[in-house]
């Protein structure tokens, strides 16, 4: 970041130009975006409001903390780490390098849950759905998000890093509904099955490791050098974490539960066979808002006669 004059101010506008410049330069997408995220995070203003005072002289302490960040964005790292927060449903989570930046592809899961919902409100005799589990929560945005959207949900959610336990906590606390989540530290459905509620959960959604060995060096270098590849790598055929979720399914969920599993973009067959494989129930497989098959729905309500 070059030195102006008294005369040449690094106003707003300037520097929302250069570093969008730069990050192209340097190839890093959604270079504009960046740019008003890191300074918005500086200015400690929402980034619609850097437009509102575009020639808003810069101090020499904003430029102090903008520089060592705008830095590590053109190295890749990705701006939601940087700032602390990723959104997920147009609500803020706290991330860091412990857990993954929660993605759009994941609100898939959500709607599904909530398309059901809908047809209990309707007045159909959809089951209540009053036990949750959440496996690999992660961040926590999947079990937050459920608990704030279905009253008096309550929820477990686990994972197998206690860092990541730690920010869904603190996630939790964030948004209210802390008194409703338990967190709980393991793999996979082992961790729920002695708080398994008498009837088995009424809803289980996970979001797992699926990336493949042979699709790891594909990925954009943001996402292989800085999220946590424990919740990313999925083994020789993704499918690693997986497998035993669907396996163990029939130990946690309800006769009349539901079951939403994301997984990769080339995976819709494979995992589409496990369920069935496992004979979990009437299974199909749903979109993300992208028009990618993304997410397997097992809805035990649903009779195969139906």
């Amino acid at each position: 970041m070059a030195t102006h004059s008294i005369e040449e101010p690094w106003t707003t506008r300037r520097l929302l130009a250069w570093m969008g410049d730069h990050f192209e330069s340097k190839d890093i997408q959604g270079h504009e975006v960046m740019a008003q995220l890191l300074l918005s995070h500086v200015l400690g203003v929402e980034p619609i409001l850097l437009f509102t005072d575009p020639d808003r002289p810069t101090s020499v302490e904003e430029l102090d903390r903008l520089r060592p960040l705008v830095r590590r964005a053109a190295s890749d790292e990705p701006v939601q780490y940087l700032i602390g927060e990723g959104n997920f449903l147009a609500r803020a989570f706290e991330v860091g390098p412990s857990v993954l930046i929660p993605r759009s592809a994941s609100e898939a899961i959500i709607q599904s849950v909530l398309d059901r919902q809908r047809g209990r409100a309707a007045g159909g005799d959809v089951p209540e759905i009053r036990h949750a589990a959440d496996i690999g929560t992660g961040s926590g945005c999947l079990a937050i998000t459920l608990a704030l959207h279905v009253p008096g949900l309550e929820v477990v959610a686990g994972d197998l890093s206690t860092d990541a336990l730690e920010v869904a906590r603190r996630n939790a606390e964030r948004h209210g509904v802390a008194d409703r989540i338990e967190f709980v530290h393991g793999d996979g459905c082992g961790p729920l099955l002695e708080r398994r509620p008498e009837a088995g959960f009424d809803l289980v959604v996970t979001n797992p490791p699926y990336i493949a060995d042979s699709t790891w060096q594909t990925l954009d270098e943001s996402v292989r050098e800085h999220e946590p590849s424990m919740a990313l790598r999925g083994g020789a055929d993704g499918l690693d974490t997986i497998t035993p979720i669907i396996d163990g399914l029939d130990r946690i969920l309800a006769d009349d539960g539901f079951f939403v599993l994301e997984f990769g973009d080339d995976q819709a067959v494979p995992v589409g066979n496990l369920a069935e494989r496992a004979g979990i129930g009437p299974a199909r497989i749903g979109l993300d808002m992208h028009g990618d098959e993304r997410i397997l729905i097992v809805d035990r309500w649903v009779r195969p006669d139906s």
